[in-house]
């Protein structure tokens, strides 16, 4: 399988996950109100697919920078009320096609967590410490164009996201406003890119109310000379709110005032997102 295939395989599976875990967690509410024979089954079942659509809701709601490799609690969650379900199927007696639900929803997450969320190999990316970072061509949000040599003579922090449609990237960019006054007193200036229409990072930066600059990488051209280009990286279904397909690798790096790359978090996760106080750490050392 292609790297391509397999990213539009991802895009699909996500949005499906999402629809799938909504569904039948409205379909379990449903048979608890109206089938009391099957009471437990059902219970467990929506408890299954119920704690896959909360995750989601969760990163939305919640801010939710990053989360840990494995998100343990909510695999123990679902894998438990997944078993639950079989065995009241079997204790009861009862022939039900409700265990196989709960099972397609788990082997969903499990999915998600083991294959979805990973970004594969990044030794390719063109981002190494110690190194120059290679001039790359952006756009602020008013489309006036700019380069990263532009940036020399003060340090800078650089976070490739992609996109406001993305919870983990909204909250890692808003997570920023704690640190604000630490980046100050180290003289880092922070660059937020994104390849999202002008008006969608206007919107944005308005929103988040910081003096940062969010700025455009017109058709991922800066992500494609820096080897952190996703093809098919947005969920199948953003494209008609008017997001790109292909979106950046989460990408987060510092530059000093020569443009040398001196902190880098290529993660192969696109749910671990590198700590504030990691970077502050590493520019203080």
């Amino acid at each position: 399988m292609t790297a391509e295939l397999e990213n539009k395989l991802k895009s699909w599976f996500l949005s499906s996950l999402v629809t799938y875990s909504v569904l039948v967690t409205a379909i379990g509410l449903y048979m608890l109100i109206t089938d009391q024979g099957l009471r437990s089954i059902w219970m467990a079942v929506t408890a299954s697919a119920g704690q896959v659509a909360f995750y989601f809701a969760w990163l939305y709601l919640a801010h939710v920078p990053r989360t840990s490799p494995g998100l343990t609690g909510f695999s123990i969650g679902i894998f438990a009320a997944t078993i639950y379900s079989v065995y009241e199927s079997y204790a009861n007696q009862v022939a039900s096609a409700a265990p196989l639900l709960a099972f397609i929803a788990l082997a969903g997450w499990l999915a998600y967590v083991a294959w979805y969320s990973e970004l594969g190999d990044r030794d390719g990316d063109r981002i190494k410490l110690g190194k120059k970072l290679p001039a790359i061509q952006l756009q602020d949000y008013d489309g006036n164009a700019l380069s990263s040599e532009d940036w020399k003579g003060a340090k800078r922090l650089v976070i490739f996201y992609r996109g406001n449609w993305c919870p983990i990237c909204t909250a890692q960019v808003n997570e920023l406003k704690r640190f604000d006054s630490e980046f100050k007193e180290l003289g880092v200036k922070v660059a937020l890119v994104s390849p999202q229409s002008h008006e969608k990072s206007r919107r944005h930066a308005k929103k988040v109310g910081m003096e940062y600059d969010f700025l455009v990488d017109v058709n991922n051209e800066a992500a494609k000379q820096l080897g952190i280009l996703h093809v098919a990286g947005t969920p199948k279904g953003f494209e008609i709110l008017g997001y790109e397909s292909d979106v950046p690798k989460p990408t987060t790096f510092v530059l000093d005032e020569d443009g040398k790359v001196v902190f880098a978090d290529l993660t192969p996760n696109y749910r671990i997102r590198p700590r504030p106080e990691d970077i502050i750490s590493a520019l203080r050392s």
